[in-house]
């Protein structure tokens, strides 16, 4: 995951699905490309394409740094829950991404409603 971690990429999801309180609550085929750069322990992501569901087309997210537990067993993390989800101010801004480490799977929370959307597909650009 390190090969990864803080580097620009292009991912281009061919599919996605969102899920609410355990269960599928949206699925299907999309063309969105999820552009990512890092600036001073700050992860930017914009999204391109027709977004299938309600997430912003541009946010960011925190670098803690490895040693506060930005790369997990199975993934990288920007960003974190905050502690009371219930009063997030931004509701399409996800506090948190995903990459996991099959590098097939971008994953996004968002919260009021909490749920989870995740984009399948594959990196057509890891780095410059």
């Amino acid at each position: 995951m390190k090969d990864l971690y803080c580097m620009p990429f292009v991912f281009q999801a061919t599919k996605y699905e969102v899920y609410q309180d355990g269960r599928c609550i949206d699925m299907g085929a999309t063309d969105v490309q999820i552009i990512s750069k890092t600036k001073d322990d700050i992860a930017f992501f914009h999204l391109e394409g027709v977004i299938p569901t309600d997430i912003k087309r541009n946010f960011a997210f925190p670098i803690y740094g490895i040693e506060q537990g930005d790369i997990l067993e199975d993934r990288i993390q920007y960003g974190r829950l905050p502690v009371d989800i219930n009063h997030w101010p931004l509701p399409l801004d996800p506090p948190v991404c995903n990459i996991f480490s099959n590098k097939t799977c971008i994953r996004f929370a968002l919260l009021s409603p909490l749920r989870i959307v995740e984009f399948y597909g594959y990196f057509d650009l890891i780095g410059e």
